[in-house]
């Protein structure tokens, strides 16, 4: 999955659009619908590279849908803008431990980029991403087609760190690979990583948690911030336990008629969590992102509602 590179903060103004004397309702409805459009599509542009300039050095590992790594390289991802945040230009590098480096460049800007559904890249037609405010953002397909490979990939951040998974399906919708990318900001004396490669046994944050949640829509709009418990509760779907405290859940096939939901979540500290979730209804239509940022919840009452980490179907 190839990633991007872009730009500096800026304000996205929200006003009212006024019609003109003599259009009909219809008309204005449509002009106002346009304006809200773009007005989410340069938001939503703006909310990913606000926190993702610079470089970002790092490792990809790719595993088999058991867990076995397939391969691994070292890598670095530059993300550099023009001053108005309009013109950007990503250079991604792969070293390998065989001395083989790969190097990749994409031009885009954000005429050509931001789109109503998320913003596109170069490398790809069809994968949107969609971004919060925090950083945490997702790069898939808003609707996904029959006979066709599915990528995803999610994001977290903290900081001048960052991990991204990626998961991709093979065109009959069954688990072909995932990967752990994990990255830092800077020339960093010391990793934040460990080396470790291989996938951990089955673990679970322990506990209760509380924080805040929030949720970007298919069409860009924005579920208000709003507080939320949680705890982990296993499930049927697929696990995959990498390195660092980082957990992905998935389906191993995806169903038509069926929706389903890819969920990740990385413990940072004894005491801080974060999770993002994407959800698709039963025609394979994206519904929304959902990120949650956590802390551990100590209190003595035995009465308390959480969310267990069973993402919703519905924004």
């Amino acid at each position: 999955m190839r990633w991007l590179a872009v730009l500096a903060p800026c304000v996205v103004c929200l006003g009212v659009a006024w019609g003109e004397p003599g259009q009909s309702q219809a008309q204005n409805h449509a002009r106002d619908h346009a304006a809200s459009s773009s007005q989410s599509s340069d938001r939503n542009w703006h909310a990913f590279w606000r926190h993702h300039l610079g470089e970002w050095t790092g490792r990809w590992t790719r595993y088999t849908p058991s867990g076995e790594i397939k391969e691994t390289f070292a890598s670095s991802r530059l993300f550099n803008a023009d001053p108005s945040g309009t013109e950007i230009v990503q250079v991604n590098a792969y070293r390998y431990a065989d001395g083989r480096t790969i190097q990749k460049q994409w031009s885009y800007n954000i005429s050509d980029h931001s789109m109503k559904n998320g913003f596109a890249h170069p490398a790809s037609k069809t994968m949107r991403g969609l971004a919060l405010d925090n950083g945490a953002a997702a790069w898939l397909i808003p609707n996904l087609q029959s006979d066709q490979f599915t990528p995803f990939e999610l994001f977290l951040k903290q900081g001048d760190i960052r991990h991204s998974v990626g998961i991709l399906y093979n065109k009959s919708g069954q688990l072909l690979r995932t990967a752990s990318i994990r990255e830092q900001r800077g020339r960093q004396s010391n990793s934040p990583w460990t080396n470790t490669l291989a996938q951990m046994k089955p673990w679970n944050p322990n506990g209760r948690w509380t924080g805040t949640e929030q949720r970007i829509r298919a069409d860009l709009s924005l579920v208000p911030r709003q507080q939320t418990d949680w705890q982990w509760r296993t499930t049927s779907q697929s696990m995959h336990f990498f390195p660092d405290r980082i957990i992905l859940r998935c389906p191993e096939q995806l169903v038509a008629g069926q929706p389903f939901s890819i969920a990740v979540v990385w413990q940072i500290s004894d005491d801080a969590l974060q999770t993002i979730t994407a959800d698709y209804d039963n025609a394979a239509r994206l519904v929304a992102v959902m990120h949650q940022s956590l802390t551990q919840r100590h209190e003595s009452s035995a009465s308390i509602t959480s969310r267990t980490f069973e993402p919703d179907r519905g924004p």
